[in-house]
């Protein structure tokens, strides 16, 4: 299957959504492999995983149960950051 955005606006929306998480307090990688990002959890070893779903319209976790619209980077940070807190993954 194809995605339907691309390459590097793909990048551009994971670097937007990375700044609102970093501004949350989280800790935040980029994905050498696919185009993701790695949130830190208190979990060692044992991050949590966002990309961007394949239609280029979403920003997903939990294996992509949870999404929130990738025009709302700030809300998907806070909605990131409380799913971690609710999961007991979140830091501090």
């Amino acid at each position: 299957m194809r995605h339907a955005i691309r390459y590097d606006e793909e990048l551009r929306l994971l670097g937007e959504l990375c700044r609102e998480l970093v501004k949350l307090g989280l800790g935040v990688g980029f994905r050498d492999a696919l185009p993701g990002l790695t949130v830190t959890t208190d979990v060692p070893g044992v991050p949590l995983y966002v990309f961007v779903s394949e239609s280029g319209t979403d920003f997903d976790w939990h294996n992509a149960e949870m999404r929130h619209p990738v025009g709302d980077a700030a809300g998907a940070a806070r909605r990131i950051a409380v799913f971690l807190r609710d999961h007991r993954m979140g830091q501090g």
